[in-house]
């Protein structure tokens, strides 16, 4: 145990007092959240309100038209002027108003520019809408006439969200599980160096020869690198709720349990890998292979349709880490949350199992 505990502060601090350690896992994932996270966060907001549309109106005030595009719910997108036919021709013609609403006999048209000119499509398309809209109130009165009926109104439609646990998770939410899931698996490099420079080469043959047994030796610094890398991911966790609000619901003990699952995958995957080439640049661009395949797969990059193959790639450990963290977070399926935790610790162990037969033969 002494052993263990002992090879296990060695790595430790060596992976902490590594500057490009600190530099890529640390300081790079924050420089990205600071980066894409103001464009996804509600810090930068997209300004959703317009100006009211200037619009002409040629009817009376009092009539049903005039009352319609005064009432409250219309009147706050439309700044309008109860005008002459003339004047307001001569207004729209000059690009001051968008359209121009006439009234003549129970009639509306609605007159506007060519596309292009003038104050430009949207307002006047705005204005149309509405106006659209009182053309169609007025066509179900007369239908309800002709019925012999008395018009109560258009049917109300309500428009409700329907949140996933009561809350919606918005993009900066999304953006900050994927990107700490894929930061996670990258850091399982933490251990191809470790425990590359420390098992292999004359390093590891200087290290073997201490009086450790090499459970022991493996042991700690695996449980170096892995402590280290979770501890990293910690940070970019912490950081992205504390400044940028990312909700991390109530069950955080059930998150941070799929994130340390990541990183246990990560880390098998990777120590696997620098004892199967035996080459760190080899390993490396294997291991940036497969995490940027199993990123891509489960949609981190893009939300591209995989058709058939999508039940398949359900089952890729970034995958399936965002069932259990979604699902933590916004209320997801328990047993399907619970299937995929397993599976992820499966995968882990499978890696850790085979790695432990490959290191045998490597540093017998």
């Amino acid at each position: 145990m002494r052993g263990f505990l002992a090879t296990f502060r060695l790595g430790f601090k060596y992976l902490w007092t590594s500057p490009v350690n600190v530099v890529i896992l640390i300081a790079f994932p924050i420089l990205l959240i600071l980066v894409l996270g103001n464009a996804l966060s509600a810090f930068i907001a997209p300004e959703t309100s317009l100006d009211p549309a200037p619009v002409a109106v040629v009817a009376d005030p009092e009539s049903q038209l005039g009352l319609f595009l005064q009432s409250e719910e219309i009147a706050r997108f439309l700044e309008l002027q109860f005008i002459e036919e003339n004047q307001a021709r001569a207004l729209l013609e000059g690009g001051e108003v968008c359209a121009a609403v006439i009234e003549r006999e129970g009639e509306v048209t609605v007159l506007r520019l060519p596309a292009g000119e003038g104050l430009g499509s949207l307002p006047a398309e705005m204005a149309l809408s509405i106006v659209d809209s009182y053309k169609g109130i007025g066509a179900a009165m007369t239908f309800a006439a002709m019925r012999g009926e008395v018009f109560t109104g258009l049917p109300e439609v309500s428009i409700k969200d329907v949140p996933l646990g009561k809350r919606i998770p918005n993009a900066m939410d999304y953006y900050a599980v994927t990107m700490l899931v894929m930061i996670l698996l990258y850091t399982g490099m933490n251990g191809m160096d470790l425990l590359g420079h420390s098992l292999l080469g004359n390093t590891g043959g200087r290290l073997r020869l201490a009086p450790v047994s090499r459970a022991a030796l493996a042991g700690g610094l695996f449980a170096a690198s892995t402590a280290t890398s979770f501890l990293q991911g910690m940070v970019t966790f912490v950081f992205s709720g504390t400044v940028y609000g990312v909700y991390w619901g109530e069950r955080i003990p059930l998150v941070l349990l799929a994130l340390f699952a990541v990183v246990l995958f990560s880390q098998a995957l990777c120590v696997f890998l620098i004892m199967l080439f035996r080459h760190a640049g080899a390993a490396m661009g294997a291991a940036q292979a497969l995490f940027f395949f199993m990123t891509f797969i489960s949609k981190g990059y893009t939300k591209f349709s995989f058709g058939s193959a999508e039940k398949a790639f359900a089952y890729a450990p970034n995958a399936l880490a965002h069932t259990v963290i979604f699902g933590a977070v916004y209320g997801g399926n328990e047993s399907r949350m619970m299937l995929s935790l397993a599976l992820l610790f499966a995968m882990g162990a499978v890696m850790l199992a085979l790695t432990f037969v490959l290191g045998r033969r490597r540093l017998a």
